[in-house]
């Protein structure tokens, strides 16, 4: 017994001698203390618009995530990959299986399944909801771990706060706003942690992990573009700057090519995503630095003149056969030429016009006070941020450089892309309040190692001016903290585009005339007996996701892009007057016209405000399917005057359908004529000045069918 006693006595011995007790140290706890605060705080900002407004996702997209996740719930993935929609862009409709990412529904199931399986009594509409500020805080996680991989973990938390508290991640992150961006930013910078540490500690199993979140990025969003052709200009940069490494072949090869085969994987992209454009610029680059390898190699075992002689006519070889292969693969549309949207972002002063994509104001040109918004404190230090990263160039900061300064030009040349630069912009505002803070926070511990001259220099840094140095970041984060909380409860904690805030006399109240409309809609509209046409509704594409999701109507359009000709005649059809659009909406078998229009409180998001750009894309692509609709804008609309001309619509435009339908009734006495006085403006300001009254008489094929509370949304049905 005694001996059995000493034995495992030895063995407790043994196993205890080998288990290091643990000691937490003071400066850990305040870090994940303080990053369990960036991260709760950055989810709690999120969940603002829950406090003031009803659970209804944000803009348009969000609407068709939403429907996906539906469908997918209940039919599955495979009846999700083949599912052709005929309820849009009637009469051809829509192949949805094909034209949408699958990450964003699948992850809304997901997370559906599990909070019924815990015991939450929910719905899809709640889920999805929720799921853009989860991964807001997520994305603020991930900043931290790259920071924190890029330079220190101070970097890595300053870069957090940041992040958390900036408006231009905050628009795409906040509940709601159910769309790619808020997984994809997710994937996007979660690639780019696994490829440094894949890099920098020469470890496999990171550069897989990177692959993998690449590949999940482009099966998520679109911007995977800009991730890997990013990765083949720092690739590009470290050969020329002579930096190149085996190590960083075996990261990048393997974070791209398993990237690009899971990028396939999805109808959406399918076997071309391997041959585009995008994905052939970092597949070169795994060639260049084979090509490099092996030359190292032979380095080894060919004397040097001869090794000469072969590299160069071997480069002349490879670039000219390069040349040919591309131009043929371009000739035989093998190889897909880079988008003219995409073109547009990358020269947004040369590339052509293209009034589609530049109406929506989230795809136009930055300005600096956009950008300023976005941002924020972060401008100031960025300047200085790439100061410190050319002083003390390495695989590191190279990387942390060239990510700053394409985050700052794409989100200067497309406000949407405020996305991409803004996670950017914190990282580089961390690891520049860290290089700031860094000597003195060494000084005052005196925990540094510098010689007789340096050391006298720093006795004369008092803790009066270390002081200053502690207050300046401390003002710095304070002011973004404010500005950040600020600005998410002005625009989030009552604005809602479905519910907006209105004021009459001092009182704030909401609309809910999109409510309204849509509910009768559902109920009015939709229903229609098996084997009948379905009513259809027509409307500027800008409505279409929420007339066939929140309406249950069959549309013309859609808020895709899928169809430029189409979205052209429906422009058309708006701008021309009733005898000759009613000809082509009887083709068409239009039932009902859906505008907005300044209602009787005069606002300014109706059609009437948005009708030069009807007028630009129908002019742009309605020609292309319908000869006798093509328009010019010039006869409606004067946006560039000569000497003998005014500015503003003509008269023609008064004549058009879709002024028609906005202002009738809406008389230039400010009184509605359906009895209710206006009371809070008049929408005749500007280029609307001389507008015309709009009666009975007017009107000749449209019957006011349904009209909102404010009149803000307005139906009429057809007469042919």
């Amino acid at each position: 017994m005694s001996q059995v006693k000493a034995f495992f006595s030895r063995t407790w011995d043994a196993i205890d001698s080998r288990i290091s007790k643990p000691q937490v140290k003071r400066e850990h706890i305040l870090l994940y203390l303080s990053l369990t605060l960036i991260v709760l705080g950055a989810f709690l900002l999120r969940l603002l618009p829950v406090f003031s407004t009803d659970i209804l996702l944000k803009g348009l997209d969000p609407w068709v995530q939403y429907r996906c996740a539906e469908y997918l719930n209940e039919h599955g993935l495979k009846a999700f990959l083949n599912w052709y929609d005929q309820s849009t862009w009637y009469p051809y409709g829509r192949n949805m299986g094909k034209s949408m990412y699958i990450v964003i529904p699948l992850i809304a199931v997901i997370f559906y399944k599990i909070a019924i399986f815990i015991g939450f009594n929910t719905t899809m509409l709640t889920v999805t909801y929720f799921v853009p500020a989860f991964f807001g805080a997520a994305t603020v996680f991930v900043i931290y771990k790259l920071g924190s991989a890029l330079h220190s973990k101070r970097t890595g938390l300053f870069a957090a706060f940041f992040l958390s508290m900036a408006t231009g991640f905050l628009s795409r992150t906040i509940v709601g706003f159910f769309d790619n961006e808020c997984v994809g930013i997710f994937f996007m910078f979660l690639t780019f942690y696994f490829f440094i540490k894949g890099l920098t500690n020469d470890s496999m199993m990171n550069s897989i992990f990177a692959g993998l979140c690449l590949g999940g990025l482009s099966l998520t969003w679109g911007a995977y573009r800009y991730a890997y052709d990013l990765l083949a200009l720092y690739a590009l940069l470290m050969i020329l700057l002579k930096k190149f490494s085996r190590r960083l072949f075996s990261s990048f090869s393997i974070t791209i090519i398993l990237g690009i085969l899971l990028g396939t994987l999805i109808p959406r992209n399918g076997l071309d995503f391997a041959v585009s454009t995008e994905q052939l610029i970092p597949l070169i680059m795994i060639i260049a630095m084979a090509i490099i390898i092996v030359y190292q190699e032979l380095q080894k075992n060919i004397e040097t003149e001869k090794l000469k002689k072969i590299t160069q006519i071997s480069i002349l070889v490879i670039i000219g056969t390069g040349i040919i292969v591309t131009i043929v693969l371009y000739a035989l549309k093998v190889i897909d030429p880079i988008a003219n949207k995409f073109i547009r972002t990358l020269f947004p002063t040369l590339a052509e016009s293209l009034p589609l994509i530049e109406s929506v104001a989230e795809n136009l040109t930055s300005s600096w006070a956009t950008l300023f918004y976005n941002i924020y404190i972060m401008v100031f230090l960025l300047p200085l941020g790439f100061y410190f990263c050319i002083k003390k160039p390495n695989e590191k900061t190279i990387f942390l450089l060239l990510m700053g300064l394409t985050g700052v030009y794409f989100g200067g040349s497309m406000v949407r892309l405020a996305l991409i630069i803004t996670p950017a912009a914190a990282v580089v505002a961390g690891y520049t309040l860290d290089e700031v803070i860094r000597p003195f926070a060494l000084i005052s511990q005196e925990r540094f190692t510098i010689s007789r001259r340096k050391r006298r220099a720093a006795k004369q840094i008092g803790r009066e001016l270390i002081s200053v140095a502690y207050v300046f970041v401390a003002i710095t984060l304070m002011l973004t903290a404010i500005f950040g909380v600020n600005m998410a409860y002005r625009q989030y904690y009552f604005n809602h585009e479905l519910t907006p805030q209105l004021k009459r006399n001092e009182e704030i109240f909401l609309a809910h005339d999109y409510q309204e409309t849509f509910e009768f809609m559902r109920l009015n509209i939709a229903p229609y007996s098996l084997g009948e046409k379905p009513p259809l509704i027509m409307s500027w594409w800008d409505y279409g996701y929420q007339i066939r999701i929140l309406g249950n109507c069959t549309t013309l359009v859609d808020n895709a892009t899928i169809n430029n000709t189409q979205i052209g005649v429906i422009g058309a059809m708006l701008i021309h007057n009733e005898t000759s659009s009613i000809k082509i909406m009887k083709k068409y078998g239009v039932d009902y016209v859906l505008v907005l229009s300044p209602g009787i409180i005069g606002s300014g998001i109706n059609d009437m405000s948005k009708s030069h750009w009807m007028m630009k894309i129908s002019a742009e692509y309605a020609s292309d399917g319908l000869d006798e609709l093509a328009i010019k804008t010039k006869d409606y609309y004067i946006e560039d005057p000569e000497e003998d001309e005014t500015p503003g619509f003509t008269d023609l435009f008064w004549d058009s359908v879709i002024y028609k339908l906005c202002a009738y009734h809406l008389n230039s006495d400010f009184n509605y004529a359906g009895g209710q006085p206006s009371g809070i403006g008049n929408w005749r300001g500007g280029y609307l000045s001389e507008a015309p009254d709009v009666g009975d008489s007017d009107l000749h094929h449209f019957r006011l069918y349904f009209q909102s509370k404010y009149v803000l949304l307005r139906i009429y049905e057809v007469i042919y």
